[in-house]
């Protein structure tokens, strides 16, 4: 379930909306280190209303992000951006 089913061809028609992530049967999974969160393994979800949580199983963070602002487009927000990397930081 938290291991990326998604083809080549499928991430590439994807790149938008996946930044570095493949998609498994229980939400996004990390494949690239594009940004200081992505960890491969680390996965997910991002939803519309504001609302992420992620598991990174090599560190046994669990991040939850719980909002009430839409998102406007398919790029996370500052304040998921800023969250994630708060987050990813091991100190």
């Amino acid at each position: 379930m938290t291991t990326d089913h998604l083809t080549a061809a499928q991430r590439e028609a994807g790149t938008l909306f996946l930044e570095g992530q493949g998609w498994g049967f229980g939400g996004s999974v990390d494949i690239a280190e594009l940004n200081p969160w992505n960890v491969p393994g680390r996965y997910g979800w991002a939803g519309g209303t504001g609302t992420t949580a992620h598991i990174v199983p090599a560190t046994g963070t669990v991040a939850v992000l719980l909002t009430q602002t839409g998102m406007t487009s398919p790029t996370p927000t500052p304040l998921q951006k800023a969250f994630w990397t708060y987050a990813a930081d091991p100190r």
